[in-house]
C-alpha cells in the first residue's frame, strides 16, 4: 500500500513484485520478522518469482536496510538497488535507534495519542488514512522491535563489504540524515565506483508518498542508467 502512490507512474514499463515483509500486512502471518527471515524470503522470491532470477530493488526506510544487506549477501541476484532513508545510523540516533524497546513504545504512545492531522503533518505528507490503519496493524511492540533491531545490523562496515552491485542511495533533504547518506555514498562509492548518493532537499523521510512522480522518475532513471532528474543533487 505505501507505495501505491509511485507504481502508477512504473507499471506500465516494468514488471512490478510489491513485497510485504514478514510480519507487516499480507505478510503478518510469515513470524517472525528478523533480517535474517526477510532476507532469506527475498532471495527466495527473486530467485523463483523473477524471469531470469535477478531484480532491480527499491527499498525505502526498513525496507532500504533490508535491500541493501540483501545486495550484501546476494549480489548475484541484484541488478541494481535504489534505497532511501536508510544511511546507516551514527551519533545520537544510533543511540537512540540502539535501544528498540525504548523507540517502540514512542512509536505506539505516539500513534494512540496524535491526531489524523498531527500524525500526518509531522510526517509531511497528505493523510492517508488508509495507510495509518495499516500501519497501526503492523505496530505491536515485538514488531517495531525487532524492526529497529534490524536497522542497526546495518552499519557503514557492513555496507562496505557490498561487491558488484550498482547502488544508489538518497536522503529526503527534510528528514532524513543528508551527511550520514553523503559518508555511506563514498563507502559504496570506495568498492565500486557506478555507486552515488543525492539528496533531494524538499522530500522528507516517506517521499514516495510526497512526491510520487519524482520518487518514480529517479527510480526509472537508476534501473535504465539515464540522468538523474533535476532535483536530485549528487553528494560528493
Amino acid at each position: 500500500m505505501e507505495f501505491s502512490h509511485t507504481t502508477p507512474f512504473l507499471s506500465k514499463d516494468f514488471d512490478l513484485i510489491l513485497v510485504d515483509l514478514p510480519g507487516h500486512s499480507g505478510s503478518r502471518d510469515i513470524l517472525p520478522f528478523s533480517l535474517d527471515n526477510a532476507i532469506n524470503a527475498l532471495s527466495h522470491l527473486v530467485s523463483t518469482k523473477v524471469a531470469g532470477g535477478r531484480a532491480h530493488v527499491v527499498g525505502l526506510s526498513l525496507g532500504g536496510f533490508v535491500a541493501l544487506e540483501f545486495a550484501r549477501r546476494y549480489p548475484e541476484l541484484v541488478l541494481s538497488l535504489f534505497c532511501t532513508g536508510c544511511a546507516p545510523f551514527s551519533g545520537y540516533m544510533k543511540w537512540f535507534i540502539s535501544r528498540p524497546r525504548l523507540m517502540g513504545g514512542i512509536e505506539i504512545l505516539s500513534g494512540k495519542l496524535t491526531t489524523e492531522w498531527m500524525f500526518w503533518s509531522y510526517i509531511g505528507v497528505e493523510p492517508f488514512p488508509r495507510l495509518r490503519e495499516e500501519m497501526r496493524r503492523n505496530h505491536s511492540m515485538e514488531l517495531l522491535r525487532s524492526g529497529y533491531s534490524a536497522c542497526t545490523e546495518v552499519t557503514i562496515e557492513s555496507v562496505a563489504k557490498i561487491r558488484g552491485v550498482r547502488i544508489v542511495i538518497v536522503a529526503g533533504g527534510k528528514k532524513d540524515s543528508v551527511e550520514q547518506t553523503r559518508e555511506t555514498g563514498k563507502v559504496l562509492a570506495n568498492t565500486n565506483p557506478e555507486c552515488k548518493a543525492f539528496v533531494v532537499r524538499d522530500a522528507v523521510h516517506l517521499w514516495d508518498l510526497q512526491l510520487p512522480e519524482l520518487f518514480a522518475q529517479g527510480v526509472r532513471a537508476w534501473v535504465e542508467g539515464s540522468e538523474m532528474p533535476k532535483e536530485f543533487e549528487l553528494l560528493k
